[in-house]
């Protein structure tokens, strides 16, 4: 893929708009998710068709992902020995995803991903008991097949992945939200790297453009991070329910109707 085939004319512009949603992008990551929904019409604004878009985000998301897995295990919020076995499902998934997402991509899917989001929002901010010594795991074998399906979708289209990932996690583990961000974003960064890989071999990355939003990501991830420790919970809900309703809005082509 040749770099210059998606030259703006206004690369300074760009290279602003890029920094800035990135930096949007990357805080909501870290807390919630949904962020992939500002950077990708970015990407295409710079002239970059949708499938190479959905590829070059993938560079932000993995830089952004280090600092973030990074910035929660020094606040001993990560401990990564207990997700080994879902982290490693979701990596075999996502290799299967990102090589169908190299060749295939579903326009239909925006609507089937926004009544997913408003499913996961209604199971977020249901009302949690306290964390439980009596909390019942369900078996390995069906974690590390659910979590092979969450990193199919993770490595097929990245958008909404943080939203599932949490639901998720809120229902297989005992995890209260600022763990289960930690835990979400170090397999985030696990599946991501094969992601990359793949869709590098296959020509489907424009990295001037990618690496430029990761710089946007990576302040945003840092900051995220110490909202999330500072803000605790509380914090951790309010921007994801902010995020998923966003999401939902732009899915659903509410933003469209008033012309944005």
């Amino acid at each position: 893929m040749e770099d210059e085939i998606f030259v703006s004319e206004d690369f300074t512009l760009i290279i602003i708009l890029l920094i800035l949603t990135g930096f949007a992008a990357g805080f909501i990551n870290t807390l919630a998710g949904g962020g992939s929904i500002l950077s990708l019409p970015v990407l295409i604004l710079a002239g970059i068709p949708s499938p190479i878009a959905n590829a070059t985000n993938r560079v932000a998301i993995l830089l952004q992902n280090i600092i973030g897995t990074n910035r929660f295990y020094e606040h001993n919020k990560l401990e990564i020995g207990p997700v080994i076995h879902i982290t490693i499902a979701a990596i075999i998934g996502s290799i299967a995803g990102s090589l169908l997402a190299s060749h295939i991509r579903s326009a239909d899917f925006d609507v089937i991903l926004g009544i997913i989001l408003i499913f996961i929002l209604i199971l977020m901010l249901r009302p949690r008991k306290q964390l439980r010594a009596d909390f019942k795991k369900i078996p390995s074998w069906l974690e590390f097949l659910i979590f092979l399906f969450v990193g199919f979708y993770g490595g097929f289209i990245q958008v909404g992945i943080g939203f599932i990932l949490l639901a998720t996690l809120n229902l297989v583990e005992n995890y209260e939200l600022v763990r289960a961000n930690a835990v979400k974003v170090f397999i985030v960064l696990s599946y991501t790297i094969f992601a990359v890989i793949i869709f590098a071999m296959n020509g489907k990355i424009v990295w001037k453009y990618g690496l430029i939003l990761a710089i946007g990501n990576m302040l945003g991830a840092y900051v995220g991070v110490k909202a999330a420790i500072k803000g605790g919970e509380r914090t951790v809900k309010l921007v994801l329910s902010v995020a998923i309703l966003i999401a939902c809005l732009k899915l659903f082509g509410l933003f469209a109707l008033i012309g944005l």
